[in-house]
């Protein structure tokens, strides 16, 4: 069984000097915890969280990533990017994602290609608007979802892919 996940998504929030109080304020806390913590600040600050808790059981991942390597993608960041700062595992098919930035099934299909190709372990979120619920298609538009961007993929490759 699978150790018990907390992950903290910071969004678009925190300036370097509010991160850097965060991550103070984490370190300080008693872990006596059995999880898993993880934090993902905004990609401005990773490379200070991830140096700031390379000594910690905190672990620093990533809100997002592109499914190419490299190439004409203005604001992106490929999983070898986040590999090269020390972030193993990324955040994929957040709501906020797939409601904003228009993210699909098959867009985030090759997203979890890219980031388990690197070796990577996903979250992958997936989930229903209220919208959906009221219209009692709930269970179809998860079933979609998951079978659309996951059902691809082997079974082994599941063993790094945490579902959210």
């Amino acid at each position: 069984m699978r150790k018990h996940i907390v992950a903290g998504n910071w969004k678009m929030n925190n300036q370097l000097s509010e991160t850097k109080a965060l991550i103070t304020d984490l370190k300080q806390q008693s872990q006596t915890s059995d999880a898993e913590v993880m934090i993902a600040p905004t990609f401005t600050n990773l490379w200070h969280a991830f140096e700031a808790l390379r000594q910690e059981d905190i672990e620093v991942i990533a809100q997002n990533m592109h499914f190419a390597e490299n190439g004409a993608y203005t604001g992106e960041v490929s999983a070898s990017m986040l590999k090269s700062v020390g972030i193993q595992t990324v955040i994929l098919g957040h709501s906020e994602r797939r409601a904003y930035f228009n993210e699909t099934d098959e867009s985030l299909a090759k997203k979890v290609d890219a980031a388990l190709n690197n070796e990577m372990r996903v979250i992958f979120c997936f989930g229903e608007e209220l919208a959906d619920r009221k219209a009692g298609k709930e269970e179809a538009v998860v079933e979609s979802q998951i079978k659309n961007a996951l059902f691809h993929l082997g079974a082994d490759a599941f063993k790094n892919i945490v579902l959210a």
